[in-house]
């Protein structure tokens, strides 16, 4: 059993706390500053708020400490010279604790099934795979969504597919069972286990090819042409990558790009009009925007 002891200690006093309790090993705690979601150009951002108080909170579990949990509150409140009335204690019922994601119906035929025992619930949809890993992307996001509702709209057989931060690989994955020959999914991240883990799900015969590299900091090495270039990653980022990989706007004549609020998205329909795209598909929810580009 998994026990988490908090305590309330003054913001100005929490480095000295986490001192006191390293001195006396205990090591197993963390605490999580207060934060504030803000808007910024390229979306939203956390600005940390000044606070009088923080929660710090340590663990230990009943195999480890014997006699838990009042041995544990006798030794944190020693270490931390305080009373042991100042701690709470809570049981943590599940220590392997996972996200539990309710499938999800995108309404266009198609749905992201996310539970095993549910795969063969769905006879009269078409069924897309999906354990969310430790990379990005579980496919809740806005952007996520409306990129999915856009690829899985397409016939891309015999097609070759360039997916630009694939995280977790769902936009891949979607790719492929739209029967893309080819995908090649670059993240900046070592991701290949989760992307591959999903392709397998999906029964996938696809050639999926997985790459770790920077885009917004290597050099200009994406050489190939593909039918359909996917970017979902915000538009900074993705005004960034096209300006230091200056060729990529002639390697497709097709680019899904989303990831991108309502007032930051002059800029990119600016960057591909400019090299002779128009827009052909335009979708947003709430204040998320996705665009399809297409070369006239």
């Amino acid at each position: 059993m998994l026990y988490e002891f908090k305590v309330e200690i003054l913001q100005n006093d929490i480095d000295m706390a986490i001192e006191l309790l390293n001195m006396n090993e205990i090591y197993q705690h963390f605490y999580e500053p207060k934060i504030k979601v803000v808007r910024v150009k390229n979306g939203y951002d956390y600005k940390e708020v000044e606070t009088d108080t923080l929660d710090l909170k340590i663990f230990a579990e009943d195999t480890l400490v014997d006699d838990l949990p009042q041995s544990y509150l006798q030794l944190i409140a020693e270490a931390l010279k305080i009373k042991k009335e100042e701690i709470t204690i809570r049981k943590v019922e599940d220590s392997n604790w996972e996200p539990d994601f309710q499938d999800l119906d995108l309404g266009n035929g198609w749905i992201i099934c996310y539970s095993e025992k549910n795969r063969n619930n769905y006879s009269n949809k078409n069924v897309l795979n999906f354990e969310p890993q430790a990379a990005f992307g579980t496919g809740l996001h806005e952007t996520t969504q409306n990129c999915l509702r856009v690829i899985l709209s397409k016939n891309l057989e015999g097609q070759s597919v360039l997916d630009l931060g694939t995280g977790s690989g769902l936009l891949t994955v979607a790719a492929a069972l739209k029967k893309a020959k080819l995908v090649t999914a670059i993240d900046y991240q070592p991701v290949r286990r989760e992307v591959m883990h999903n392709i397998k799900l999906n029964s996938i015969v696809s050639k999926i090819d997985v790459i770790q590299a920077d885009l917004l900091h290597s050099d200009n090495f994406i050489t190939e042409k593909y039918d359909f270039v996917i970017i979902n990653i915000g538009a900074d980022e993705t005004i960034q990558i096209l300006n230091r990989h200056n060729s990529l706007l002639e390697k497709s004549s097709n680019f899904l790009i989303s990831g991108i609020v309502e007032w930051n998205k002059e800029e990119v329909i600016k960057k591909f009009e400019s090299n002779g795209f128009e827009v052909v598909t335009e979708i947003q929810t709430n204040e998320w925007v996705t665009f399809q580009f297409q070369k006239l």
